[in-house]
């Protein structure tokens, strides 16, 4: 143990005697002064030590170190677009199961499974030999009728002359005016026996309703189908409707921004990145005309011209709604905004070569931009890159950002000096 204590004296007087000037420079004054009397050249030492290290805590961390280099962007006034975020479904605007409306063979199967259509082509055709064959008997009977009518109004008109000079009675000119009516009569059977016949005959012919897609065909040439059975679908592909869902604290922004025609989406698959991936654009056209009780929302529906068929019905889709913009605001990268006791803050630079740290209030995060309600103008110039190393009040040197290091730079833009109309901006409407 004696052996223990003395190692640590040992070490304690080596620390000692080795920061020997460190421990006078920060010694009382009286200790100061006895050890001038004893060694002159440890206390000036000391205190060339003291004004070193005062030196250089002021180097680490004073306002006095030199400038700090950092980015900076311009705020810009314009408005950012008021954005909601939603998933929704593909809804076709049109969709039919086809089916015979009378029993069938299906003859003939004219289209490929998942063919495109157009309105009035011939799909499928189902045996119309019967059918045509009564339409033939049809045309003959209403032939005869119509030889029975003209041989009935011939002999009429002859009667008439009759009658009028006395040859013929009355009654003969009665009996022959009944002929003709009974003649017309019956051609008139006859006619709508045969547009009867028409109809049946167009019902062994499955045609598109519509342009559009169909499905599979469920049956082959040869099958019989009853009634009512269902052949294949056709789904309209172009335009295409997505059906979504928001929050009902948003309906009066909604109805509002649809009556001024600016409520717009932007839909992309759900699996794909919705920033780089397929996008489809299109305006809302329905507003539900009562809100679900059980999840507070409310259903809107959006058109889509689908021109490229990106989207398919029932495919789930990421919605984001543009609910018309904001009012003006400064715009600043929204890197340059960092959290704060009271808030939010940024570090402005000065026209002396300093920056100012400054309170702001954040109204808007859209597309990597931060809109200002209050707190900055536009024009400010704010550090988007470096605030770490920053206080209030401290030196800065403005550098390129790093992508454009080494770069000329766009003429008209000051060194390292981040354009904020550029691709950053992109998406804002300058007021």
């Amino acid at each position: 143990m004696k052996k223990y204590a003395l190692l640590v004296v040992l070490a304690v007087v080596a620390a000692g005697y080795f920061y020997r000037r460190e421990l006078v420079a920060v010694s009382p004054a009286w200790v100061k002064t006895a050890v001038a009397k004893i060694d002159p050249s440890l206390a000036a030492g000391a205190s060339g030590a003291k004004a070193g290290a005062g030196a250089a805590a002021q180097g680490q961390g004073g306002h006095h170190a030199g400038p700090v280099a950092v980015n900076v962007a311009v705020a810009k006034a314009g408005t950012l677009p008021v954005l909601r975020s939603a998933l929704g479904t593909v809804t076709a605007t049109q969709s039919t199961a086809l089916s015979p409306e009378t029993a069938g063979t299906i003859a003939k199967v004219l289209v490929a499974d998942g063919a495109e259509v157009k309105a009035g082509d011939l799909l499928v055709q189902l045996d119309d030999r019967a059918i045509r064959a009564q339409i033939a008997k049809d045309k003959a009977q209403i032939d005869k009728d119509q030889a029975t009518l003209d041989n009935a109004q011939s002999t009429y008109t002859r009667t008439q002359h009759l009658v009028q000079t006395g040859v013929s009675t009355a009654q003969s000119g009665d009996d022959a005016l009944a002929a003709v009516k009974v003649a017309k009569g019956t051609l008139a059977v006859d006619k709508a026996a045969y547009a009867v016949d028409q109809v049946t005959l167009a019902n062994t012919q499955i045609r598109a309703p519509f342009d559009g897609k169909v499905g599979a065909v469920q049956f082959s040439t040869g099958a019989f189908v009853p009634a009512g059975t269902k052949i294949l679908q056709i789904i309209k592909m172009k335009p295409v409707l997505v059906q979504f869902s928001l929050p009902v604290e948003d309906l009066p922004l909604l109805r509002r921004t649809q009556k001024a025609g600016v409520l717009t989406v932007t839909v992309s698959p759900e699996l794909s990145d919705a920033a780089s991936g397929p996008q489809a654009k299109g305006a809302v056209t329905f507003i539900d005309n009562a809100v679900d009780p059980a999840s507070a929302t409310v259903t809107l529906r959006a058109s889509l011209a689908n021109d490229d068929e990106m989207l398919w019905p029932d495919q789930p889709v990421n919605v984001t709604v543009q609910a018309g913009t904001t009012g003006e605001l400064v715009l600043v990268p929204g890197v340059a905004v960092m959290p704060h006791v009271n808030g939010s803050a940024v570090f402005v630079v000065t026209d002396k070569g300093t920056v100012e740290s400054r309170i702001v209030q954040v109204a808007l995060r859209e597309n990597g931009l931060a809109g200002i309600s209050s707190g900055l103008k536009a024009g400010d110039r704010v550090v988007t890159e470096g605030q770490a190393a920053l206080t209030n009040g401290a030196a800065i040197r403005i550098v390129p950002p790093k992508a454009e290091a080494g770069a000329s730079g766009a003429a008209g833009n000051k060194h390292g000096q981040a354009d904020l109309s550029a691709s950053d901006a992109a998406a804002v409407s300058k007021s």
